[in-house]
């Protein structure tokens, strides 16, 4: 592939597209593993670091009403200062290695993979000093100009950027990406003013092949989910789909986008020289003292190579367990299963929760009380006769008499022999799968039993995806005290200044039928979360959504999840599935 100069007989669009595709495999390989590192890093970090903002300024989760109190917690400042060094080397390297390999391409030099590695860590390390800290804003401002496809599709996809623009203005968050993009473009190209019209031709060009090829592979989504997914649960499974489908894609939209604008900035600045020295000039020669110096490699390697496998660790901690983050962080509705899927299995049974998740419920609530012998089970009276027809109180039962039992059968003779399970199944059964919702129907003589409930939910490393609900709030406040990272909920018909400045209490949990929007208001104000139950007809799902609750309890999860999608979801999405789907 031969380069010229001249620009005025270069095509940088051909010549990009023809050098994207030449090494196109190398590349996403490349790209794919910067990402993947970069992830691995920035994962951990920003788990601990929200967590040390947010419980430093005493929050529970995000909301606007909360916003301003952890903007200006100390901590909050550390973190973002942390997190934009950390997205900014990992953006530095991306930056060098990419260019040196465009570079290297188009002048005809051999490419050594390592020595490209080498460089750009070389490069990236000399970004950081004083004199180069204005490169370093170039490197953010030249992300932001070269991904509007990605700015696009997060802006109207992303549940972060959706709660601002239901709870303040779209045409605010549109305007302001608007502005930022203008500017990058801007100082990416006020040395070649006459660029700017062809950089946003190439952006705009590029977005609607993009969201093109975005909508082929939803509506093929949404197609297969059609045919081999249940009528009934199409919808909640659509958009389970959905939320992956959008990650990877958005994902795969920066990593293309960056490397396209990349190949292109490379091709344009050698044939007309505009480009300083040092910014397109390769650092592979031996006058390079970092790559030079062996020892200081190898010492450098090593202490990489630790902190890889430490993020790695932490990392697939995070990924299996969750993290307070999943819950603290600003989010959409969510839905609860009811005792299980209750609808139509035997409630707080292991088949019930396996439904439960199947009909893809964000969380599953089920009842627990404590056994003669002080074990937990799932369990919502006191007494066994209704669900198994042994009129006994659980409070005088054994749990090896409790097993016994049959709990199935009352609901429908094929659930016959389905028996009570133990909490530790329960979490078992659940981990990874789902949130958990332990309604404890426990008296305030229990709350001494509370250090083994937390002990079991650690055994399990189940702090994050737990929530636990009570009328008895020592029990909340004892298991606070043992593990601060428990979410709790208080199940009450009122609320009372005293109960919202509680700070064991994370959630209200309310009757829907006494929620109204001065409540909501009220518990959110006092960063808590509130969810409602038990919510099954669609105008009632409606009006909790419009008063803008944060979770459901329902006896129909998947039902329930259509009509908020329907309520609330994207109008072109929802006009696809009416089209599609015939819901």
């Amino acid at each position: 592939m031969t380069f010229t100069r001249n620009s005025k007989k270069t095509n940088p669009f051909k010549q990009t597209i023809e050098l994207f595709r030449h090494d196109f495999l190398l590349l996403t390989i490349v790209i794919s593993f910067i990402v993947t590192m970069g992830f691995l890093v920035l994962m951990p970090l920003y788990t601990v670091g929200m967590w040390m903002a947010l419980s430093s300024a005493r929050i529970s989760y995000l909301s606007l009403s909360n916003m301003i109190p952890f903007l200006l917690n100390p901590w909050t400042y550390l973190f973002f200062i942390i997190l934009f060094l950390a997205m900014s080397i990992l953006m530095s390297f991306s930056d060098g290695f990419l260019k040196e390999f465009f570079y290297l391409k188009i002048s005809n030099q051999p490419i050594h993979g390592l020595k490209i590695i080498l460089s750009s860590v070389s490069k990236t390390i000399q970004s950081f000093t004083l004199r180069n800290i204005r490169n370093t804003m170039f490197i953010w401002l030249r992300m932001i100009s070269y991904n509007l496809p990605f700015l696009i599709i997060t802006l109207r996809y992303n549940r972060f950027l959706q709660y601002l623009s239901a709870e303040s203005s779209p045409a605010l968050l549109w305007g302001l990406m608007l502005i930022l993009y203008v500017i990058s473009v801007y100082f990416i190209n006020y040395k070649e003013i006459p660029r700017i019209k062809n950089h946003v031709i190439f952006n705009i060009f590029q977005t609607l092949v993009i969201f093109v090829i975005y909508m082929i592979v939803i509506v093929t989504v949404m197609f297969s989910v059609y045919i081999l997914v249940d009528r009934m649960v199409a919808v909640a499974a659509f958009i389970a789909v959905f939320e992956r489908v959008n990650r990877s894609f958005t994902l795969l939209i920066l990593i293309v986008s960056t490397t396209l604008h990349y190949a292109r900035y490379v091709i344009l600045s050698y044939s007309s020289r505009s480009a300083d020295h040092f910014d397109l000039q390769p650092h592979t020669s031996e006058n390079v003292s970092f790559v030079r110096k062996k020892q200081s490699n190898m010492l450098i390697m090593i202490v990489l190579m630790m902190l890889l496998t430490a993020d790695i660790f932490i990392s697939i901690g995070i990924i299996r367990n969750g993290s307070m983050i999943q819950a603290a962080s600003f989010d959409q509705i969510t839905i609860t299963s009811h005792r299980g899927y209750s609808y139509s299995y035997p409630e707080n049974t292991l088949i019930a929760i396996e439904r439960a998740i199947e009909v893809y419920s964000d969380y599953v609530e089920v009842d627990v009380r404590v056994t003669q012998d002080n074990q937990f089970v799932l369990l919502h009276d006191d007494n066994l006769m209704r669900t198994t027809g042994v009129n006994r109180s659980i409070a005088r039962t054994s749990l090896e008499d409790v097993l016994a039992l049959d709990a199935g059968r009352w609901k429908s003779i094929r659930f016959e022999g389905t028996r009570i399970p133990t909490l530790k199944e329960t979490l078992e059964f659940v981990k990874g799968k789902a949130g958990l919702n332990l309604d404890l129907k426990l008296s305030e003589s229990q709350s001494y039993l509370m250090s083994d409930l937390v002990a079991l939910i650690d055994e399990f490393g189940m702090q994050y995806q737990v929530l636990i609900t009570s009328t008895c709030l020592s029990c909340l406040m004892a298991i606070k005290d043992i593990n601060p990272n428990i979410r709790t909920g208080y199940i009450t018909y009122g609320l009372t200044e005293t109960l919202l400045a509680n700070e064991s209490v994370d959630v209200i949990s309310m009757r829907s039928s006494f929620v109204t929007l001065d409540i909501v208001r009220r518990v959110h104000q006092a960063n808590k979360k509130i969810l409602v139950w038990t919510v099954n007809s669609r105008l009632e799902i409606e009006r909790m959504s419009s008063l803008g609750v944060n979770n459901i309890i329902t006896d129909r999860p998947f039902y329930a999840k259509e009509v908020l999608f329907k309520f609330t979801g994207d109008p072109l999405l929802v006009t696809l599935l009416r089209i599609i789907m015939n819901v």
